[in-house]
């Protein structure tokens, strides 16, 4: 008997953001029959999405008339499920408020991150979302996370130790895996954007990212007098004037060696990992953290924090740091950027990255969870 199945897709109206890159990374790859599965996602632009996955001619479309996040949820995706008798239903983070006993709902939670880490977070947001990320989990019939850390950390602050949390694990784009020259791309970023040797971060701009201690390393070790650049690419979360003020002195100081970069294309985004002379991941916590493995699944030397879900990252091994200390952050830049012959340690933890955290496996997990179910 086929199966139908809802997908909450309102995050491809919006930014770029980790959400968007699981979903997308999903049910791009997703490989199921309309006659075992029939896949409906839901959107406000309904051509956009019909453009994200102009590979899955299968796929079925509905478009939403509400941006409102309390009308989507409260009033008519509750309504669009009724209406068309849904066997499941998949949303991040929230369930709508008002459930249908026939479908079964499936939620992910990526992180809570902001219970075990308040400091990092408005007060207003841990209160209301500690409330309905644990209405989620209690309610839903299958919940998911990305990683085994986000998995215990769930179980933990909800109380819900019998509860089974499936893990289906963010991967590495395919784009990233295909074969990219790095001569070829350091004379692109050498002649756009003027870099030769640099240090490379990739992540939204936010207290939790420690951008801080990673620039007060580069500006200690006094990096830009061996013609070494430091590149930060990613968006301002939170406003942090201390932070864009050390940018600013340190980007002086190294006479505008010290690039802070926000929108760039995702071919450039490539360039920049494949080309970097180090990737560093220095964030304090994460309930995954993509950036590493797609710098170091292309072959680059990176060096990664070892806190919270980034632990799962086993090949890493020596490359790991501690990212509350700035003193351990300047030794690993230092001892990555001196060593030499990587090339075959690289290539072995590209070929575990590209064996542990691929798409097509954790797209065919969900959908396993889904025709086996027996609900």
């Amino acid at each position: 008997m086929t199966k139908t199945l809802f997908v909450d897709a309102h995050t491809f109206d919006e930014c770029h953001q980790g959400i968007r890159t699981f979903m997308k990374g999903i049910y791009e790859t997703i490989d199921v029959t309309p006659s075992e599965l029939q896949i409906f996602l839901a959107a406000n632009d309904v051509e956009n999405l019909k453009t994200e996955f102009s590979n899955q001619p299968n796929f079925k479309f509905i478009e939403l008339k509400s941006r409102n996040k309390y009308i989507r949820l409260g009033y008519e995706i509750p309504k669009i499920i009724k209406k068309n008798k849904f066997d499941f239903a998949h949303f991040n983070y929230y369930l709508p408020l008002f459930l249908n006993k026939k479908c079964n709902y499936i939620v992910t939670i990526h992180d809570v991150l902001f219970i075990d880490f308040p400091q990092y977070f408005p007060l207003k947001y841990k209160l209301i979302n500690t409330f309905l990320f644990k209405r989620s989990a209690v309610k839903a019939n299958i919940v998911t996370t990305v990683s085994n850390y986000s998995a215990r950390r769930i179980k933990e602050n909800f109380n819900i130790a019998d509860k089974k949390i499936e893990v289906l694990p963010n991967a590495v784009n395919s784009k990233y895996i295909d074969n990219h020259d790095k001569l070829d791309d350091k004379n692109y970023l050498k002649k756009k954007y003027g870099l030769d040797s640099f240090i490379v971060y990739v992540s939204r701009i936010e207290p939790r990212k420690n951008h801080e201690k990673l620039i007060q390393a580069y500006q200690e070790l006094k990096l830009w007098e061996q013609g070494i650049s430091l590149v930060l690419i990613g968006k301002e979360s939170f406003k942090d004037e201390e932070l864009f003020k050390l940018i600013d002195e340190v980007s002086q100081l190294s006479k505008g060696k010290l690039l802070k970069l926000n929108d760039i294309p995702n071919v450039d985004l490539i360039k920049f990992y494949n080309a970097a002379t180090l990737a560093v991941f220095p964030s304090l916590c994460e309930g995954f953290g993509i950036p590493p493995i797609e710098s170091a699944v292309l072959k680059t030397s990176t060096i990664c924090s070892h806190s919270t879900a980034m632990k799962d990252f086993f090949f890493f091994e020596d490359r790991f740091f501690d990212a509350n200390s700035k003193e351990a952050i300047k030794t690993k830049i230092e001892e990555y950027l001196s060593k030499n012959h990587q090339e075959n340690e690289l290539i072995k933890i590209a070929n575990c990255i590209k064996k542990t955290y691929n798409w097509s496996i954790t797209a065919q997990k969900l959908k396993s969870l889904i025709l086996d179910d027996k609900g």
